[in-house]
């Protein structure tokens, strides 16, 4: 990637633009950005969200490819950042490229909900942030949007050229069973390189033997796609991240339209597969959504607030709420009521369990508010339903 079209993106919007690798590491950063890391650094240790920013912005790189190339995100911090990902000069995949902080609240507002309220600063502590805070622009959401779509023409412009061509004439008909096994090493290994020397050679034996027949030459494809996302498992990688990746990519196949459109997006699945064994294995990577409701599920008996589950994900409350809405249909509050919900009445069909001690087993707060609850969610109170359950309505 040529990072001189980073900096004159960086110079033209006025905004910080970093570029990470998958550990988190910088590997490039423009001058604007340069002028406020110093400030930024401060700014997160007053608001012990260091760590907590880092990581949301890698799975902001991460998510950034989910969503075509385009994702604006907050962090813990309540910053503001655009990602795109990218892909470096040798095929390898640099985690991405970032265009921020900045903010798309009014200054006043960020200090007073998300310094004040949600951090332990005190009034002196969020003046001297209110006075350092002019160094990080605020951009509407509107310009949010067209930095994003700008960022995403510059990371296209400078990316790597496609998968080299295969050389049919160089094959036989005889499958590489050898050859596969190597790749699938390679990809439990998370060699990206080797994986990727690998696979041109099984495509062009794919290919040649296909003779043209695209439907033979998909259903080679399938077989492959799902033999290296069992590599990538078997390398550590995130079972629901890699099944999730396994279901969209299976549904991506069929709109494939030539060789060359087949052979450069196997080279893309197989780098993305290889990276899940390092970068995209562990909690900060899976999907949101599916960390947001398996942290639920898994604590519904204890008191949770939004921000408990936005902390354990890694953003923004206020931006967490949002997506979890628009993804699920539902508020973070309902689908933890809605879990609550599930679990009593399968407490209510255990004659073994105690009635009254149902609300507190599934984390209500008293009897009469569980009843309430309940109540709406099924039209009949817990102890009319656990009697239709004895055959007694």
């Amino acid at each position: 990637m040529p990072y001189e079209i980073l900096e004159n993106l960086s110079l033209t919007s006025a905004l910080g633009v970093t570029v990470l690798d998958v550990s988190g590491e910088t590997r490039f950063e423009s001058s604007v950005y340069a002028s406020i890391k110093d400030f930024l650094k401060e700014l997160l240790t007053l608001l012990d969200c260091e760590e907590a920013d880092r990581i949301a912005l890698l799975y902001g790189c991460y998510q950034a490819r989910r969503f075509g190339g385009r994702y604006i995100f907050l962090t813990p911090s309540g910053l503001a950042y655009c990602a795109s990902p990218l892909t470096d000069e040798k095929g390898g995949q640099e985690s991405g490229v970032l265009v921020g902080p900045f903010l798309m609240i009014d200054y006043d507002e960020y200090v007073d909900i998300d310094i004040l309220n949600r951090h332990a600063v005190d009034a002196h502590g969020a003046e001297a942030v209110a006075k350092g805070l002019q160094a990080i622009p605020y951009r509407t959401p509107v310009q949010a949007r067209a930095i994003s779509e700008l960022l995403y023409v510059c990371v296209s412009r400078g990316a790597p050229e496609p998968a080299p061509a295969i050389r049919l004439e160089a094959y036989t008909s005889v499958y590489p069973i050898e050859k596969e096994g190597a790749l699938l090493d390679a990809i439990s290994k998370g060699d990206i390189r080797t994986a990727g020397a690998l696979l041109n050679d099984i495509l062009g034996q794919i290919l040649f033997s296909s003779g043209g027949d695209m439907e033979m030459l998909r259903s080679r494809v399938v077989e492959l796609t799902v033999l290296l996302s069992r590599a990538a498992l078997k390398g550590g990688a995130n079972i629901d991240a890699i099944f999730g990746l396994n279901y969209s990519y299976l549904r991506e196949i069929d709109a494939l339209g030539t060789m060359e459109d087949i052979v450069l997006w196997l080279h893309g699945v197989t780098r993305r597969f290889a990276q899940h064994v390092f970068d995209f294995a562990g909690s900060k990577h899976v999907d949101v959504i599916y960390r947001a409701a398996d942290y639920i599920r898994n604590n519904y008996a204890e008191k949770i607030t939004l921000q408990d589950v936005a902390d354990h994900v890694y953003l923004n409350p206020t931006y967490f709420a949002k997506i979890f809405k628009e993804e699920t249909g539902q508020t973070p509050g309902s689908y933890i009521t809605s879990v609550r919900i599930e679990e009593s009445r399968r407490l209510l069909r255990d004659l073994s369990v105690n009635i009254v001690d149902i609300p507190e087993l599934v984390g209500f707060e008293s009897q009469s508010y569980f009843t309430q609850v309940f109540k709406k969610a099924e039209g009949c109170t817990p102890g009319r339903y656990r009697k239709k359950g004895l055959g007694n309505a």
